[in-house]
């Protein structure tokens, strides 16, 4: 489930499907947020929220899977239909919005006789047809759009073909480039996507070795160069969703691990990244995707509801008042005092004072042992590649060899 953090005239708006109720809202006043209200009843669960031109828009699905928009200027709230259903019979469409000058992109999917087509539709004054980009793979998420600081944006998807690839949409042109596969040598399910403001993009994607799923991270200069896959994690859940958060110089990778948040941080724009940290929190708090939109831009963070509070991870905290300075720091704070000070843990938490004494002990030993074998797999893939590598070097050698002694015995 995902749910939406608006900013709209200063103040923060969250928007949620509550069972029963439909799609619900409520707008933090100071420290805490006020009680929902309820914006419109028998919509599915699947919606997305952003924040652009001073507007608050809304696009969701009814219970007949009709695709309605929803816009707010302040004062009021007005809807219209943007597709009707033929079925009446919804499903996930994951809606997301961009914004780009004075319109708005709106990505979707559509299934049609057994194949799923991925749309884009402008929202303007003036009706626009949704146009089909291409047929894709329905996988999870099924597509990632990310926004340039010029007015292009990055659309990638998994085609019919089972290709991971991508497409570049220039507003100059009102056109999309042509499919272009990504990383084709890496072999791995794309399920993160960053683009920075020099037009450098970040991927976090999952790459399986040896039968293990291990999260990665690799990057795509501006003149089209893709660097090689780094280990992140190893032994990654294939559903994990990693996104990427930024927290000074510092980036991040956060991703759900069987109902927990795990977390590591790259200074060095991915070449190394750290030990990753997993957040403590209560184990009946189920964690939520959160989209943090505010006047066009968009960001993501994992965290959960508590009370009329959120909780996000690897971010600060939401405020209505502007940030204060940042003190100077000494030299060595690293991003484990950030990690404190954000409700974070290493990745086994430290036990909790236990009137069962063996218990405890086999809990810490279980957290070594943990460590240890983190530390065999990255010690043992490293001696693969390197194994690799040896008998990469020594297959000439070896086959000329064999030709020298081919040549000895020919008569």
């Amino acid at each position: 489930m995902q749910e939406y953090l608006v900013r709209h005239h200063d103040k923060w708006w969250h928007f949620f499907i509550k069972p029963f109720y439909g799609l619900c809202y409520r707008r933090k006043e100071g420290v805490h947020f006020l009680h929902f209200e309820v914006l419109l009843p028998d919509i599915c669960e699947d919606f997305c929220a952003l924040s652009s031109g001073g507007q608050i828009h809304v696009v969701c699905q009814d219970k007949a899977g009709s695709i309605l928009y929803l816009s707010y200027d302040g004062e009021t709230w007005r809807k219209s239909v943007l597709l009707e259903s033929k079925t009446a019979s919804p499903y996930p469409k994951h809606f997301t919005l961009l914004p780009m000058g004075n319109h708005l992109n709106l990505f979707y999917i559509i299934a049609h006789k057994e194949k799923y087509m991925l749309i884009h539709q402008l929202l303007t004054a003036e009706d626009r047809p949704p146009a089909v980009i291409d047929h894709i793979t329905p996988t999870s998420p099924p597509f990632l759009a990310a926004a340039h600081t010029g007015t292009e944006l990055t659309l990638l998807y998994e085609n019919e073909s089972g290709i991971t690839g991508s497409r570049l949409y220039r507003w100059s042109r009102k056109e999309f480039s042509r499919f272009v596969p990504v990383h084709p040598s890496a072999d791995c399910l794309v399920r993160g996507l960053w683009v920075e403001p020099n037009d450098q993009i970040y991927y976090a994607a999952l790459k399986s070795l040896s039968g293990v799923t291990n999260l990665v991270f690799f990057e795509k200069s501006p003149e089209g160069e893709f660097t090689e896959p780094v280990t992140v994690y190893l032994d990654c859940p294939a559903d994990a969703i990693p996104i990427f958060c930024k927290n000074g110089e510092k980036l991040y990778l956060v991703w759900r691990e069987n109902g927990s948040i795990m977390s590591s941080y790259s200074s060095d724009g991915g070449k190394r990244w750290s030990k990753p940290l997993r957040y403590m929190k209560d184990a009946a708090l189920e964690p939520v995707l959160f989209t943090l939109s505010e006047n066009g831009s968009n960001r993501q963070a994992y965290g959960h509801s508590s009370g009329r509070d959120l909780v996000l991870y690897a971010m600060p905290e939401l405020s209505d008042e502007p940030s204060p300075p940042v003190r100077p720091r000494l030299a060595g704070y690293e991003a484990e005092e950030f990690a404190r000070r954000m409700g974070a843990l290493q990745e086994e938490p430290p036990m909790p004072p236990a009137s069962d004494a063996a218990l405890a002990f086999l809990k810490a030993e279980l957290s070594a042992l943990k460590d240890q074998l983190f530390s065999l797999r990255l010690e043992l893939t490293a001696l693969k590649e390197r194994c690799e590598s040896l008998v990469q070097k020594q297959l000439p050698a070896q086959e000329e060899a064999s030709a020298q002694g081919r040549e000895q015995v020919t008569f």
